[in-house]
């Protein structure tokens, strides 16, 4: 034995066989090492142990209730050998799992039902119901703008003329947007009375109340032969001389500078027209003048119209018939 195991190192360490020899040995250690490492490396196999976070989810154990029905075999060939039992159809759900998809529909039923119920808050109706009628709101109406009237504002020149004129010219007293019922020169020593003007401002009525000549481009009314009234349109002038008592002829001269208009509320207009001459008046009433002959005052303040031609006539032929 001794012998042989010699024999066998001696071979061994042959070098013609150690190259062989080196290979042998890697293989074994190679065995070696994947039985040990290989084994280890492969992780064991554990049965998880029961408990709360790995328990399926599903219908749990105290709500399932007992069931009523014998147990029924899983098995797909319908045989009673697992655990006895009936054979099942595999396609049927078990009472407890029926019973819970039933319920499931049911509350997926209702919802769908409330959502139909629900009309929708935005966007467009659909579906084919009746269209909701809309009720329109009662505007409120614009606060309607207040009534205005046409009122004229005469300005006159008026004064009395000198015996020599002047190299600058005459120099008379304006009145500008001259009151109803104005007495000229004044209410002591009246000679005519503002009373209005025509139709769209065209002339200014003045009434003659003192004795005096007329001289200039006045109309007068109701005629010629009796001038109680004269009119004058912007531009023109009427001379009037005066005789004072005292014997001496005083001319005086009135002269139309422009007619303007402008509009006025229901409160202005009433405020114009209590600002009428209250003296004015009284000169006209002590004449017996209040009247207008040939022109009457129109629904418009301040505004004069004419009568009828042929009542004018007869008016002024009575008048005429009465001085005679």
């Amino acid at each position: 034995m001794t012998e042989f195991l010699t024999s066998l190192k001696a071979d061994l360490l042959d070098r013609r066989l150690l190259p062989f020899v080196a290979l042998v040995v890697l293989g074994v250690v190679g065995a070696l090492a994947y039985v040990v490492f290989g084994g280890s490396s492969t992780p064991a196999t554990h049965t998880p142990t029961l408990g709360i976070s790995h328990v399926a989810k599903g219908i749990a154990v105290s709500a399932a209730g007992v069931n009523p029905l014998p147990p029924a075999a899983e098995t797909t060939s319908g045989a009673s050998a697992q655990r006895q039992g009936s054979a099942r159809d595999p396609f049927k759900l078990l009472p407890g799992a029926a019973k819970t998809a039933t319920t499931a529909a049911a509350s997926v039923k209702g919802a769908q039902s409330t959502k139909a119920a629900t009309p929708p808050t935005t966007g467009a109706n659909v579906g084919t119901g009746p269209t909701p009628k809309v009720v329109n709101k009662p505007t409120t109406p614009a606060p309607s703008k207040p009534k205005t009237q046409t009122v004229y504002h005469v300005s006159v020149l008026f004064g009395a003329l000198p015996t020599v004129v002047p190299p600058q010219g005459v120099q008379l007293t304006p009145y500008n947007d001259l009151k109803l019922l104005t007495s000229l020169p004044s209410a002591k020593q009246p000679l005519i009375v503002f009373r209005g003007v025509t139709a769209a401002g065209k002339s200014a009525t003045f009434t003659v109340v003192g004795e005096a000549i007329l001289r200039g481009a006045a109309t007068c009314l109701p005629s010629p032969a009796q001038c109680q009234e004269i009119n004058l349109k912007p531009g023109q002038a009427e001379q009037l001389e005066y005789l004072a008592p005292t014997g001496q002829a005083i001319n005086y001269e009135l002269r139309i500078v422009g007619i303007g208009s402008t509009k006025a509320s229901s409160a202005q207009v009433m405020s114009i027209r209590r600002g009428q001459s209250n003296a004015g008046r009284e000169v006209l009433r002590r004449a017996g003048l209040l009247a207008v002959p040939g022109l009457r005052y129109s629904s418009q303040f301040g505004v004069l119209a004419f009568l009828d031609q042929r009542a004018s006539q007869a008016r002024a032929r009575a008048q005429a018939h009465r001085h005679g």
